[in-house]
C-alpha cells in the first residue's frame, strides 16, 4: 500500500476532507434552522435564516393574560405577543408586532409574499379587523383603535398593519413603543375579549437584540 507523503494513505485523507466538509456543511444548515431558547425573564426567543429567502429574523414571544366574559377556562396555548426584527439580504431591517388572543400554536416565522409567476400581479388578500389599544401605567392614556391584519400564512394571529396603500393606519407599530416605556402594560380588545401583557421584560429584550437596533429601535 502506498503511503501518501502527509503520513496518511489517500483513503484516510479523502475521509478526513469529507468529515471536514460535512461538518462544515451541518454547521451552515443548523444557522439556517430555528433556535429557540427561554430567556430567564421568561421570554421565548426563536431565531435563524429563513432558508428560501434568506432572512434573518428573531422573534421575541411575551405570554398574556386573557379577560373574558364566559367563564369557559383559559386558552392553551395563553396569548401571546410578539416583537419580531428582521433583516433581509439587501440589508434593510424591518420591525413588526404580531398578537394572539390564545390558542394559537403556529409561532414560526413566515417571510413576506413574493411573486412566483408572472401570473402574481398582487400579494394575497387579508382579512382587516380594528383592535382597541390600551396603554396602562402609572395613568391612563386614551385608547386607540388601530387596523391589524391576519396572516394568511397563520389565520390564528394578527399583525399591526403597517401604513401603507392597503392600511388605514399612519404609524409604524415602533412609534408605540414610546408609549409602552412610561405605560408598561399594553391591553388588546377584540369584541368583549380583552388580552394584556406587561411589557417591560420584553422591551429590554428588543434592546438587546442587533436585528432590533438595526431597526432603528
Amino acid at each position: 500500500m502506498q503511503v501518501s507523503p502527509f503520513g496518511s494513505t489517500p483513503a484516510v485523507v479523502a475521509f478526513a476532507v469529507l468529515c471536514t466538509s460535512f461538518a462544515l456543511c451541518a454547521q451552515q444548515s443548523d444557522q439556517s434552522q430555528p433556535q429557540k431558547t427561554t430567556i430567564p425573564t421568561q421570554i421565548d426567543r426563536i431565531a435563524g435564516q429563513e432558508p428560501s429567502s434568506r432572512i434573518q429574523y428573531v422573534r421575541l414571544i411575551l405570554t398574556g393574560s386573557l379577560h373574558s366574559p364566559t367563564d369557559n377556562p383559559p386558552p392553551t396555548p395563553p396569548p401571546t405577543l410578539i416583537a419580531q426584527c428582521t433583516q433581509r439580504p439587501n440589508g434593510r431591517s424591518y420591525f413588526e408586532v404580531f398578537a394572539n388572543f390564545g390558542g394559537a400554536t403556529d409561532l414560526a416565522f413566515y417571510p413576506p409574499w413574493t411573486r412566483t409567476s408572472e401570473d402574481d400581479l398582487f400579494p394575497p388578500s387579508t382579512e382587516k379587523v380594528l383592535l382597541t389599544m390600551d396603554f396602562i401605567g402609572y395613568t391612563h392614556v386614551k385608547p386607540v383603535r388601530r387596523q391589524w391584519e391576519v396572516p394568511t400564512q397563520t389565520p390564528g394571529q394578527y399583525r399591526y398593519n403597517s401604513p401603507g396603500s392597503g392600511s388605514y393606519n399612519l404609524e409604524e407599530i415602533s412609534y408605540y413603543l414610546r408609549y409602552l416605556s412610561a405605560l408598561p402594560t399594553f391591553r388588546l380588545t377584540l369584541g368583549n375579549n380583552s388580552v394584556d401583557f406587561l411589557t417591560t421584560p420584553l422591551l429590554n429584550e428588543i434592546r438587546k437584540e442587533p436585528l432590533c437596533r438595526a431597526a432603528a429601535l
